[in-house]
């Protein structure tokens, strides 16, 4: 089968990825064409010895890393409030816990996979997810003030709050 039709499968998700990387489908897909361009300008420099879709996204990885595209903006033509949320929610991580937590929980590699596409240890990778799901932990953490004149049903609601991860005052 040719490197193309092996690849073909795999272009919707490269695409989700790289637009929950980059924050806009225009930024994305200009990073997605620079890697398609990239196997055709050299199809033997692919790698053959792993399964398809993780050379595909090893060598995105490889253009992501070295490669300074144009930055777009944040696409919200279709987002509505809780895309939007998530969309500023991610913007705001640092890049390599980021790009950790999409592939492994959104693209679902892992851990070893995850490890060899952004080229660091496995172990590495535990660490830059557990700091995504801290700052994103942190992002959504709030002070929440509970109005209720029936002390047992207050104290269960505070109890539920704080179990969620925020602060009652």
């Amino acid at each position: 089968m040719s490197l193309g039709k092996q690849l073909h499968p795999h272009l919707p998700f490269l695409r989700r990825y790289s637009r929950a990387l980059t924050g806009s489908q225009q930024h994305g897909d200009a990073y997605v064409r620079a890697t398609l361009e990239a196997i055709v300008a050299a199809p033997d420099d692919f790698p053959s010895d792993v399964d398809p879709r993780l050379g595909l996204y090893r060598l995105f990885h490889a253009l992501w890393t070295n490669t300074h595209l144009e930055d777009g903006e944040m696409d919200t033509s279709d987002a509505d409030g809780r895309r939007a949320v998530a969309h500023a929610r991610l913007s705001r991580m640092t890049p390599l816990p980021r790009q950790a937590l999409l592939l492994t929980a959104m693209e679902g590699f892992s851990h070893q996979e995850t490890a060899y596409l952004m080229d660091i240890s496995p172990s590495d990778i535990t660490m830059l997810v557990d700091e995504a799901m801290k700052q994103i932990e942190e992002q959504t953490r709030a002070d929440v003030l509970i109005i209720e004149d029936e002390p047992i049903i207050a104290m269960d609601i505070e109890m539920i709050v704080r179990d969620m991860g925020h602060d009652v005052t």
